[in-house]
């Protein structure tokens, strides 16, 4: 197993490195050595925690540590980490639940639904229903049944979370980001209902019908649910991470995890259809990201296929977002990074324009206008962008300046 250098990404904390070495024993099914030496350094457990917390890795984390080192952690730690697994198998329970309670009340309505993230993978890829944390759960649906999902949720007892522009069922689909999010307030549960695998504005895209067309049934815990074929799976948690620029671990986690778990996953049909959805790039790096952070070993053909300059060093600049310590992700990184997988001048135009001028759900929220004064948020909606990317410098640059008095 290759090894991780937490150094090559700027990363020089020892509860990072200890974060990252538990996640890699834990998917290798052992440790290698690296797992006892990251338990050898000085670092700070309460650090650990917090790094795995914002990786949303604990569970992991807890596990690896129980199971690997615990004759190198104390016993209140270990009893620790036992509670934490237990508390998350428990909340987890109450969200298989309310998944199969949703599935049914879908079922009834008579509409086709694909289960992505959640319980569905946790069972799957992770094999224990605790050792995935999620807050919410992904439903994939046809466009043209929206609002027939809409109205079924809300007899469930859900709303929608967020003012829409427009309340008619055309409005439904006003979000480019092709997705509504819903809450149950009583059970204190989000849905996230899509109708697109990703936003609008990227150049790589994972058509719905073709989604639906190559799905499968699986069977878990008594359950029979619509799932995303192995290979446009491994395409979805790709392109999810490369949209939200890698900032978690656990989308990596997730990747790799199921690159070592899915039954009959094509390599080769995974290819093709990532060429043809322009995802090849995002494919490439992606697994270069798992093999470099997390060690997953690639079949030779795929490393082969991998072998890319630019998506190594698109890997590597996802690893350097994936570990930055301090503050958001810069706009301009962000955007440069996207355009990165752009196929053309057309492409990048749209992403641009999309980001910019295009109104979306914040919009919405921030502004409220009636029905006849909708078109004002292409005002509405590079105004705020210009607002809050001087705000965020301003913001910058006012840190900077207490940390350079602070250092004289």
């Amino acid at each position: 197993m290759q090894t991780w250098s937490s150094v090559r990404h700027g990363v020089t904390y020892y509860e990072t490195n200890l974060v990252v070495q538990s996640a890699r024993t834990f998917l290798s099914g052992g440790d290698d050595g690296c797992l006892q030496a990251a338990l050898s350094q000085p670092f700070a457990w309460a650090g650990v925690e917090r790094k795995a917390n914002y990786h949303s890795v604990m569970p992991l984390v807890a596990y690896a540590l129980k199971k690997y080192g615990e004759d190198l952690v104390s016993q209140e730690l270990s009893e620790q980490f036992e509670q934490r697994l237990f508390l998350t198998a428990r909340r987890n329970m109450l969200w298989l639940q309310e998944w199969r309670r949703i599935l049914l009340a879908f079922e009834a309505a008579g509409i086709p639904v694909i289960s992505l993230k959640g319980p569905a993978f946790a069972l799957l890829a992770y094999g224990n229903i605790a050792l995935r944390e999620f807050t919410d759960l992904d439903l994939l649906i046809k466009p043209s049944d929206v609002s027939k999902a809409r109205d079924a949720l809300v007899r469930e007892g859900y709303q929608l979370r967020f003012h829409m522009a427009g309340d008619s069922d055309a409005a439904l689909l006003h979000s480019r980001n092709r997705q509504l999010d819903f809450i149950n307030v009583g059970h204190g549960t989000l849905i996230d209902l899509h109708w697109g695998a990703l936003h609008e504005m990227f150049s790589f895209q994972l058509p719905v019908d073709q989604l639906f067309e190559a799905a499968q049934v699986e069977h878990a815990e008594g359950i029979s649910f619509l799932s995303l074929s192995p290979e446009h799976l491994l395409l979805y948690l790709c392109a999810h991470g490369t949209k939200h620029c890698w900032l978690n671990l656990r989308w990596l986690c997730d990747v790799a995890c199921h690159v070592l778990t899915a039954r009959g996953l094509d390599w080769e049909i995974c290819i093709r259809r990532a060429e043809a959805a322009h995802c090849d790039l995002v494919l490439k790096h992606s697994l270069l990201l798992a093999q470099q952070v997390l060690g997953l070993e690639l079949p030779s053909a795929v490393s082969s296929f991998c072998d890319s300059a630019k998506a190594l060093a698109l890997a590597d600049t996802a690893a350097s977002f994936m570990f930055r310590d301090g503050g958001d992700l810069g706009y301009g990184e962000a955007l440069r990074y996207h355009l990165a997988f752009a196929k053309g001048w057309r492409d990048r135009s749209r992403l641009v324009h999309e980001r910019v001028f295009v109104p979306a759900e914040p919009d919405w929220q921030e502004v409220r206008l009636p029905r006849s004064l909708h078109f004002l948020y292409y005002a509405v909606r590079p105004a705020r962008f210009l607002f809050e990317r001087l705000s965020k410098t301003a913001l910058r640059t006012g840190v900077e300046d207490r940390s350079a008095k602070t250092q004289h």
